[in-house]
């Protein structure tokens, strides 16, 4: 009898042990499991803000952009976190810079090129009525990280100015006309979850060169907070891929040289979920 309960009792204990030993093991396994996706999502956002294009809000920037208005002159001045001047830009479709100028009711669209007056110092004429703007200032550091946020700029006095932030609808008209050009704007879907496809079609003239591309095309959020710049596909077709990281109102400018003169034609659109 005794020596049947001793051996019941080495059984016991070798279960015992076993289960500890597989439960240590287990909770490791899971824990590394949980650290590979996290790892595995990382992978996933980097490359939605690489998809996103010029637009990399997910990231700290390493470039300061500083914009005045003295007069009709808009002057962009770049500096690096410890003040120097940022000198080392890289041509980004035919341009060092691209300053981009709206208005917060979305009515006034300027796509400018500042030229280069000293290190780090750029300056363009900008010829704005009164009223509040937001400029981004669009470049490619050559060894910098860079985000292209909105910087305010207000012409005239800022005390006869009301908010005129607005409240964009969804667009019902999807042909725009100017000067005798028709285009006309298809979109292969409206959702955060996949990359959206611009193509137009244009009548009346085919698209010239501009800036080294078939076109560009500009869109922001209708609180001016997100920018997106996107270049065409390779082709000679003018069709165009964003990609959009949250749901919202936007405008968007599509731009095209048109028998010598360049016109922006304005969309605006709803993305979903």
């Amino acid at each position: 009898m005794k020596k049947w309960i001793g051996s019941a009792l080495v059984y016991l204990l070798l279960v015992v042990g076993g289960y500890t030993a597989y439960s240590f093991y287990a909770s490791e396994d899971v824990s590394q499991g949980e650290e590979g996706s996290h790892d595995e999502h990382q992978d996933e956002e980097a490359l939605g803000e690489e998809e996103h294009g010029e637009h990399e809000g997910g990231s700290a920037s390493e470039v300061q952009a500083d914009v005045k208005l003295d007069g009709e002159e808009m002057a962009i001045t770049l500096t690096d976190l410890e003040g120097n001047p940022m000198d080392s830009l890289e041509v980004n479709h035919e341009k060092l810079m691209h300053l981009i100028v709206i208005s917060e009711d979305l009515e006034v669209f300027k796509h400018l090129h500042p030229e280069k007056v000293s290190a780090g110092v750029f300056t363009a004429k900008a010829d704005l009525e009164d009223g509040m703007y937001q400029a981004f200032v669009d470049i490619k550091p050559s060894d910098l990280q860079y985000v292209n946020e909105a910087h305010p700029v207000m012409v005239g006095d800022h005390d006869s100015h009301e908010d005129a932030h607005v409240h964009l609808e969804p667009e019902t008209q999807w042909t725009k006309e100017q000067e005798g050009y028709s285009v006309t704007l298809d979109v292969n879907n409206f959702s955060v979850k996949e990359n959206v496809v611009f193509s137009f079609d244009i009548e009346g003239a085919s698209p010239e060169a501009y800036l080294g591309a078939l076109g560009h095309v500009v869109v922001v959020d209708e609180g001016l907070e997100e920018f997106i710049h996107v270049h065409p596909r390779e082709g000679e077709e003018p069709v165009f891929e964003a990609h959009f990281s949250k749901p919202g109102m936007y405008k968007l400018w599509a731009e095209f040289k048109l028998d010598g003169k360049v016109y922006a034609f304005p969309y605006v659109l709803e993305i979903t979920e």
